[in-house]
């Protein structure tokens, strides 16, 4: 296989080797294209390629977690809008001081891009998958965020970018805000505001169902819930697994505009609530 490359650094080959049936055998695939680019729009040619059924996964052999190579592309990658997830494959030993390192890292999972070091024996594991890069979020500002909200925001975001999850970001951010709605509908019936009948705490109510009644109601300003409702309701049309690149493209697309309108109502709600004499409870 070694005798195959051509742009991988002669002293990477054996790493290339090891990377290739880690992630072979990791992901149940079968043998990759070879330094091959992903489509006329990335001039980018990974070291190894598989064109799986709904995203595209590329392994870049490195001699650290984080090369020049992928921060340099990295913007045509996501502009290109297609399900690419890349991986670096690198030797343990490196030469990287330990800070070097460190911050290869970090870099690496800021970017959403996965890695796996490999040893002296050929041994090696995936440490972080990455995700699929036109999902990539920067970082999130806490500060726009109510004290009480902000570990919620944060493990919503670790979820989503550093450990290679969205959907399950998307799914914290969806159960903080339907927390956040049903508590102020527990207040508002207390205070004896909110008449909806078939609202009986603790008894299950479908959350859009309690949403339009607290629109209804105009328990509080019904722009924001009305945004609640088209939140959940997007949110639910994104949790299927996609049947093909094309179809992951459009649900991901969905994905990363769910988490960022989900993280700007997170950003008003509280304050609204508070100005109709309420508490925002989680």
């Amino acid at each position: 296989m070694s005798s195959k490359y051509i742009i991988l650094d002669p002293k990477l080959h054996d790493i290339g080797d090891f990377a290739m049936k880690k992630i072979m055998a990791r992901y149940n695939l079968k043998q990759p294209l070879i330094e091959k680019p992903i489509n006329h729009d990335i001039a980018w040619r990974p070291t190894f390629l598989w064109k799986r059924t709904a995203e595209y996964l590329a392994c870049e052999v490195s001699n650290r977690p984080f090369p020049t190579t992928i921060k340099e592309q990295f913007a045509d990658i996501v502009a290109s809008g297609q399900p690419i997830r890349i991986i670096v494959a690198y030797p343990k030993t490196n030469g990287l001081s330990s800070s070097e390192y460190q911050k290869d890292i970090k870099n690496a999972k800021m970017f959403g891009i996965g890695y796996i070091g490999i040893d002296d024996l050929g041994k090696g594991e995936i440490e972080y998958g990455g995700i699929s890069l036109p999902l990539h979020l920067t970082s999130i500002d806490l500060s726009e965020y109510v004290r009480s909200l902000r570990p919620y925001i944060t493990e919503a975001y670790e979820h989503y970018m550093l450990k290679g999850d969205p959907d399950v970001g998307l799914q914290k951010i969806g159960q903080v805000i339907e927390s956040i709605v049903y508590n102020l509908a527990v207040q508002a019936k207390k205070s004896g505001r909110f008449t909806y009948t078939r609202f009986r705490p603790p008894r299950h109510i479908a959350q859009s169902l309690l949403i339009d009644a607290l629109m209804q109601q105009q328990i509080i300003e019904v722009s924001i819930l009305a945004r609640c409702k088209s939140f959940s309701l997007d949110r639910n049309k994104v949790s299927h697994k996609p049947k093909s690149k094309a179809e992951a493209k459009k649900i991901q697309v969905k994905l990363k505009e769910n988490f960022i309108i989900g993280t700007r109502i997170l950003q008003e709600l509280p304050g609204l609530i508070v100005k109709k004499g309420y508490k925002m409870k989680i």
